[in-house]
């Protein structure tokens, strides 16, 4: 269970530095649109699922953007991020085919392997 939280922080904390959300609007703007075109890629995304799936990352990175300035402690800003994942997910399998989503799915266990080794990297090098 512990692994799995770790993992899921993990995963999340990954998603709000790829997002970079700031106050801007721009910068939200921008990095849903970067999150998107790499699901464009990597999904195959069709052209009437690409302002849908933009639309997705937009409200996202917007949610991600105020948990992030909001006051609260870490396990708070977790909790809610955790609700936000969840709820883009679920848009997402509404857009998404079942292929893409299964790709989806495994596209972000590799991020969380990746990111849970580069972890291991820093705490050796501490």
């Amino acid at each position: 269970m512990k692994k799995y939280v770790i993992a899921l922080c993990v995963v999340l904390l990954t998603g709000l530095s790829m997002v970079q959300a700031q106050d801007q609007p721009a910068d939200k703007t921008a990095a849903a649109k970067r999150i998107t075109d790499s699901m464009t890629v990597k999904l195959h995304l069709t052209t009437e699922q690409v302002p849908k799936v933009q639309a997705i990352n937009e409200s996202f990175t917007a949610k991600a953007a105020v948990v992030k300035t909001e006051g609260g402690d870490r396990a708070t800003k977790m909790k809610k991020l955790k609700e936000a994942n969840q709820e883009r997910e679920k848009a997402l399998k509404e857009v998404l085919t079942s292929e893409q989503f299964q790709a989806y799915k495994e596209n972000k266990k590799e991020m969380r392997s990746d990111a849970r080794e580069r972890y291991k990297g820093k705490k050796r090098t501490a």
